[in-house]
């Protein structure tokens, strides 16, 4: 997998992990369609659960396939067993991308603890027991925008993209849940990326309102090929304290943010 898709995928995981619920029609209205979801939404405060937030687990699959210009398909699948308790901590399990389900007893690849409510995350390797702490940085204005502020001169933001256009789908049952859907198709302007006519992209997802949770989403961009992710094996129950903490035999390194330079004053 090449770099420039290996990011791709990042960014679409860091988008879907943004707020999903009745609220997404006016957002991805102003903003750029994701080109995939997560099945899980962080820090999500919509709910009937302890400080409003539903617990669950379930596995997720997302299958990506690309169509080369020969015909030729290339499928990619990755499988990740995922919890949220009802204090919005999430724990997301990676598995072998040959495995078809995740049992009680296998063993996963990679861990990702998201402690919002201890403001860290956590990457576990369960091979040999380490364990990587990174505090979880608070957005602030960037050095250029404060210098344009300080300035006056706000005339060098980029032009805004054309706006995404949402259609809604109704409603569906998806694993015993009444699911709404929407379609959010984003046109980029050709000489956009170096493409000489116009790219059509389509986001198409299927949620539980109540719980801000994406049961099913498919993407399709011409760019990256198709992305299917699909939430399974959903169980609404309170997952165990202890899979949201780093287990006492494993070592833990504390990871430091990495300290940006100054903007030079006048």
């Amino acid at each position: 997998m090449n770099s420039h898709f290996q990011r791709f995928l990042a960014v679409t995981c860091l988008v879907a992990l943004g707020a999903i619920g009745r609220p997404l029609v006016g957002q991805q209205a102003s903003q750029p369609v994701p080109s995939a979801s997560s099945g899980i939404t962080a820090g999500s405060t919509n709910g009937q659960g302890i400080g409003g937030v539903i617990p669950f687990t379930a596995d997720e699959v997302t299958v990506t396939t690309q169509t080369l210009a020969d015909g030729t398909k290339i499928t990619r699948k990755r499988l990740e067993k995922l919890y949220r308790d009802s204090q919005g901590r999430i724990r997301r399990e990676r598995f072998n991308a040959e495995a078809e389900s995740v049992g009680q007893g296998d063993s996963p690849q990679s861990v990702q603890i998201t402690d919002s409510v201890a403001g860290a995350s956590y990457i576990l390797n369960p091979r040999d027991h380490t364990a990587q702490r990174r505090e979880i940085p608070r957005p602030t204005p960037s050095a250029a925008h404060h210098s344009a502020l300080a300035s006056g001169n706000l005339t060098l933001a980029p032009p805004v993209p054309p706006r995404p256009t949402v259609e809604d789908l109704g409603t569906q049952m998806i694993e015993g849940l009444e699911a709404r859907g929407e379609r959010v198709t984003r046109t980029i302007p050709a000489g956009a990326e170096g493409n000489d006519q116009p790219l059509q992209i389509t986001y198409e997802h299927w949620y539980w309102p109540k719980a801000r949770l994406v049961l099913l989403s498919v993407t399709n961009d011409p760019r990256y090929g198709e992305i299917v992710l699909r939430l399974t094996n959903l169980a609404l129950d309170e997952p165990r304290a202890e899979l949201f903490q780093v287990p006492p035999d494993y070592t833990l390194q504390e990871l430091q943010p990495v300290a940006k330079p100054e903007s030079p004053s006048d």
